[in-house]
Order: structure tokens, then sequence, then C-alpha cells
């Protein structure tokens, strides 16, 4: 491997680090004068935190992503991170890859120029498309990508690992669930302006409650408007969403949830090309300056969504309970992008072509199960059998034309924009069927063993409509997770597991022959603790995952792909969110990934990191609200993100810099002004405070600018 640092000079720091995430008691089974020590007893507390319901604070002790059975996150033998409404709402964030900025494990690679789309990888691996669900269920198909509005979550859920055996086919790093507002029986109702640089003007509200005096039929009401350039000139952020939801509880043991929403999104160009000779690398013409757009202005680039479905909770008798939900997803996305090529001899002309292309993805997807709680004396748990199904429709287009050449230096824009000639016209449909079983075993209180199963079959079939060519393709796949934890006493749970992982690679090779899914399996080790004292959860983890069946290229045959690839992500990773007295909070965490290109067929990249993947990142969000005295109702937040240099090409060449970025706010309830001022909220919120210029990644080409400084000022309301 070519590395200049040895594994110890990292391993030190994480060591150091967990020794201050972790000031546990001792623990031993028997003590320096030879007498044994009886370990504390286990008190297992009922949560009043539901799993896809408010966090109060920043610590949560559910999740709805990480089981099949309900188990608690100190019970799941995986790393989860839930990221609550409150941090949300105090780090004002405004996208899915700002939630996860401060996640252990997760690169947020969104560009500031490409915002279609919430870019991210989790412990090395793309999880874009196949890695994001809402509500647990997914709605990508193999083009048509998702962009959900931050402000209609309740939670974002960060589940580490593969996760195969709860969703199906998806990505070996780990997945991210949305989860989104739900109706609540007590009245709520926000509005909200916000102002901010690049001439952004936001609006959104939040509107909740019951419809009847029983209580029965709840509603909720939550929207976004906003009209925003950006950093770069002609290139907005505009959007539109509305998410109207209804719950009716008919009685105790029935709930029945609504859930829907529509948004419209305007954006830049999918593919910006900033040269790298000029950017990263020298260009005998000069530095290029920042915020340097090449692509066409007056382009037509959005996104339209509709999402409908609902949610079934129903308990049955003695344990039984049924859960079922469902989902209709439909998206559009039209783009037009004279899309850079290359440069010239020059080193000043950039050559461009002309690229239109539609995508229509239609996706239904169900999960349903029942489950059942169970009592044996030493032995008791919970256990789950669902089907889950999905049936997915996408219509694709592209289509190019010859675009002008521009000068990087001196850009002159315009001209007119043709894509007229054909390139690619494809009509997809899918099928996905799972069928899957999970325990939730306790034993004696001390242990908690985790089995999850899971068996898949999917199917695609893919019309070429410029060469009426069909293609079908058939995959099946077994998936499982074994685990083990155990509840050591003052919160304290180690645990390990072993998981597996796979996702199906669409198309064929040269010979006709359909491509293999890609495979994963992942051992992890690691200690979560949750004490009764303290608001507070640290956890500590170890991962080694592979990934096989990589595409890679055929040494015999420069038309075609093999599948003998593999690529191995070893690391651990640190967080610690804490309330460490009234109105104090804080969120940090450490990540060291140590990926590596086990098996290839290109010399170059055998034995190196991936591109655009960083070996190490660091975050620190606090947050503090006066409780009492003339500032009461006064908050104050702050944080740093550091992510490590990656590299921009296969061989490990080129490497793109490291990056530290600083991220503040202040607020102020005026309650504390005027008691008539009651739930008027004055918010400031400025993100890469220092406006650090850097580069999310790059590749042997190009790269991608981050973003700058961004202010955001927001007045808002609560009644």
């Amino acid at each position: 491997m070519s590395r200049t640092e040895g594994p110890g000079q990292h391993f030190l720091p994480a060591a150091l680090a967990t020794t201050l995430l972790f000031p546990l008691p001792a623990v031993a089974q028997q003590s320096t004068s030879g007498q044994p020590v009886t370990l504390p007893p286990v008190t297992v507390t009922e949560s009043a935190e539901q799993p896809n319901g408010p966090v109060q604070g920043y610590v949560a002790r559910e999740s709805a992503t990480a089981s099949k059975t309900g188990a608690s996150i100190i019970e799941t033998p995986q790393s989860v991170t839930v990221i609550g409404r409150e941090e949300l709402s105090d780090r004002n964030v405004q996208s899915v890859t700002q939630a996860v900025g401060y996640t252990p494990g997760v690169f947020a690679s969104t560009s500031a120029i490409s915002q279609r789309f919430d870019y991210f990888s989790i412990r090395g691996f793309d999880a874009t498309n196949t890695g994001t669900v809402l509500d647990g269920l997914r709605s990508t198909t193999n083009q048509s990508y998702v962009r959900y509005q931050p402000y209609g979550m309740e939670r974002v859920e960060v589940l580490r690992g593969p996760s195969s055996f709860l969703f199906g086919g998806n990505s070996l790093g780990g997945t991210v669930n949305l989860v989104s507002k739900r109706p609540t029986a007590e009245t709520l109702r926000e509005v909200g302006v916000q102002f901010g640089n690049h001439g952004r003007l936001q609006g959104q509200f939040d509107l909740s409650g019951a419809a009847d005096k029983d209580k029965t039929l709840l509603y909720r009401l939550v929207g976004v408007g906003r009209d925003s350039e950006t950093q770069f000139d002609g290139v907005p952020d505009d959007t539109g969403y509305i998410a109207p939801s209804l719950t009716w509880r008919p009685n105790a043991d029935t709930s029945l949830t609504l859930l829907s929403s529509y948004s419209r999104d305007e954006f830049g160009p999918p593919r910006p090309f900033l040269p790298l000779k000029g950017s990263l690398q020298a260009n005998p013409n000069g530095a290029l300056p920042r915020n340097l757009y090449l692509d066409g202005k007056e382009l037509e680039n959005n996104n339209t969504q509709v999402n409908f479905g609902y949610s079934l909770d129903h308990a049955i008798s003695d344990g039984w309970s049924l859960q079922s939900s469902a989902r209709y997803t439909y998206n559009d996305l039209m783009t037009q992008t004279f899309s850079g090529l290359a440069l010239a001899a020059d080193n000043r002309t950039l050559n461009r072509r002309a690229y239109e292309f539609g995508i229509t993805g239609r996706v239904f997807a169900t999960d349903n199960s029942v489950r059942k709680d169970w009592d044996a004396g030493l032995l008791r748990g919970t256990s789950t059998v669902g089907l889950s199904y999905r049936h997915t429709g996408e219509e694709y287009y592209l289509n190019t034309g010859a675009a002008p050449a521009i000068d990087i230096y001196a850009p002159v824009y315009g001209g007119a924009f043709a894509a007229n000639t054909p390139f690619t016209k494809t009509d997809q449909t899918g099928h996905e069927a799972g069928l899957y079983v999970a325990n939730t075993v306790h034993l004696a209180d001390r242990f908690v063993v985790d089995l999850a199963g899971r068996r898949d079959w999917v199917s695609v079939d893919t019309d070429n409509l410029l060469t009426n060519r069909n293609t079908s393709q058939q995959d099946q796949a077994s998936t499982y997770r074994v685990g083990l934890t155990y509840l050591a006493g003052w919160g304290l749970a180690p645990y390990t597991s072993y998981a597996t992982s796979f996702s199906p690679v669409l198309g064929t090779n040269v010979y006709g022959d359909a491509y293999k899914p890609t495979e994963g399996k992942q051992f992890e080790a690691g200690i979560k603790y949750q004490p009764d004292f303290a608001d507070a959860l640290f956890t500590a983890a170890y991962y080694d995952l592979t990934q096989t069946n990589v595409s890679t290229a055929d040494p015999n045959n420069a038309l075609n792909t093999l599948q003998t690839g593999e690529v191995q992500s070893r690391g651990i990773e640190l967080s610690a969110t804490v309330s460490l007295m009234p109105g104090l909070k804080t969120v940090a965490s450490y990540t060291y990934n140590d990926q590596e290109v086990t098996a290839t067929t290109t010399a170059q990249a055998l034995g190196k990191r991936p591109t655009a993947q960083p070996e190490q990142m660091i975050s620190l969000w606090g947050d503090y609200t006066v409780q009492d005295g003339p500032l009461a109702g006064l908050g104050v937040g702050g944080g740093g993100r550091y992510v490590g240099s990656t590299y921009a090409d296969a061989a490990n060449q080129i490497r793109v810099p490291s990056y530290t970025l600083f991220d503040a706010a202040i607020r102020y309830d005026l309650s504390g002004v005027d008691s008539r001022l009651s739930g008027l909220n004055l918010a400031l919120n400025v993100n890469n405070l220092f406006d650090k210029e850097y580069y999310v990644s790059c590749s042997s080409t190009s790269c991608n600018e981050g973003y700058g400084r961004t202010v955001l000022g927001t007045v808002s309301y609560r009644w």
C-alpha cells in the first residue's frame, strides 16, 4: 500500500479519543483480594420515545431503521446514528447532506454546484441511490434518484454497514432512512421566513393537531417555498414542497397514517466541469477564479417528485401485532447541459457537448409483517415475519448535440442549445420481492441475540427503444445478520455482529452474459454506553467490510468488463452525543477508514485507495441555551468538520487536500424580552464561517468545488 504513514499513527489518537469518550467505571469479575465481584443489576426501562417520533433533545434511544423487531439502539449489534428534529433545527439543516455532516463514517460529497441530489458514501461505499430510503421504503430506480426536504423530516437515521436483510438489495456501506413528520395530538403551529446570501428567500410552515375532540383524527401540513441563487452566477436553488398527512386512531390498538408530499426543485447542471489544470493543479495560463461556472445558462434543470402512501400499526392480542406500509412515488427529472469534455492543447479552451436527458421513475413499494412478543422464562424476545415487494418503472432518454467551446479564462456564455441526436432511449421494468424473518432474543436479561435473514428475488426487463432489443435479468440472494450484545450494567453494552449484503448490477457483458450482483460481508465489534444517570450515548466500533464482484477491465477485450474486482474497507468509528447539563448539547465523532482495492485487473489501482474517499474525518458540534437570568432563551452553537485528503486517480498520484470547516449559530427566544412575544424566535446560522475554499472531490481531469460561506437568518413564530 502506498502510504507514508503507518497504521499506528491513526489508531493512537483513536485510542486516546476512546479513553476520553468512555469514562466508564472499572468492570472486573474478580477483585484484587480474590473475592468475586457481583455485576450490577440490569434495569430495563420502557422508553417513552417512539421509533418514528420526536427525539427529546439530541440523544435517541429508539430507531426506526436498525431492526424489524423494534430493538432499541443499545440492543442493536450494529452502528446506528439518529439525528432528531431538535438537532436539525439548531443547525438549520437545508439538505440531507448537511444533516449527516456530523455523523461518523459518512462522507457527504455533494458539491456546491451539483445539487440535484444528496450525494454521500458510508464506510467508503457510495450510498446515494440504493442507500437512501424514506420511512423504510426505497423510492429510487436504476437512474431515477430522489431529493428529500429536511424540514419535512422528524429524524434522519443512519445505519452503517450491510442492511440488505432489512431492505433488500442496497449499498454495502449503509442506509440513510428519512423519517417523515407525522400528525400530533397536541396542537403545533409554526411559521417562518428565512433570508440569506445569494438572494435567498424562503418561507416555511408546520401545522399539526387534532381534527376532532376525541383526538381520533389527527392532521399535519408541512410546506416550504424557496427562491434563491447560489454562489455560481446563473445557477438557482429553488424549491416548492408541500406535505399533508392524516392519522386515524379509532382505538388504542390501531393507528393508520396517510403520508403524502409534492416537491419541485430547480438546480444546476449534473456534470459541471472545473478543469484540474487551473484549480488543483497549475495551469500555464494562471489560476482559475473561485466559483467559475462553465456550463450553459438558462437551461432546463428541474425535478418533480410525488409521494403518496400509508403506515398501519395494529395490535391484535397476546403479544401479536401487524405492521404494514406502502408508498407510490412518481419522479420526473429533466436536464439540459453544455457538458465539459476536456481542455484543448492551449490549456484554456474547454471543448463541450450538449446533452439533454429525461428520466421518469415510478415506484410502488410495500412492506408487511407480523410481530410476536413472547416470554419463556429465561428467554424472552420478539420475532417478526414479513414480506416486501417493489415494482419499478423507468423511462429514460439521452440526446446529444454540438456545443460551442468556451474560454475558461474569459468565458462567453450563450449559443443555441440543440441536443437532437438520440443516443439512448430505454424503458425498464423491475420487480423485487423479499421474504424475511427477524428475531431479537433476551437471555436472562443479559445477552441479546440478533438473528435476521432474508431471501430476495429480483427481475428486471429493459427495452432498448432505439434498437428494439430486450434484455431480461433475474437475480436472487440470501442475506442475514447474526449479532450478540451483552448488557453488562451501568448502560454498558459490548456487541459483535456479522452481516451480508447484495446489490444487483444491471446490464450484460460484451458476450451477452448478465452481470452478477455485487456482494458484501462485514464483521463489526464495538461497545455502546448509554448511562441511566445521564442523557448521553457513547459508541465505539471496529468494522471490516469486503465487497466482491466489483467491475474491472477485461485485459483481453477492451470492450468487455469483468467482475473479478474486490474492495476492502476497515476502520474505527467513535461517537458521543451528550447533554452535559441543562441546555448544553454536544455531538462528536471520529472516523478512520482504511480502504484498499484488493483485486483488480488495473495494475496501477491494485493495493491503492479508491478515489474520492477520505481516510480520516473528525467533527464536533456544541449548542447551549441559557436557562435563566436576563439572557434566558439565548442559544449559541458552533462546530467544526475535518475531512481528510482524498485521491483523484486510481494510482493515487493526485492528492486532493484535506479541509476543515467551521459552522456557527445564534438564536434568541424573544419571550425573554416581553412575555407577549412568547413563541417568536430569531436565529442566525453560518456554515463555512471563514469561507474556506476547498474541493469536495476531483477526478483525473476535473474538480468539484465545495460550498462557500452560507448565511441564513430566520424569523419564526410558534403558538
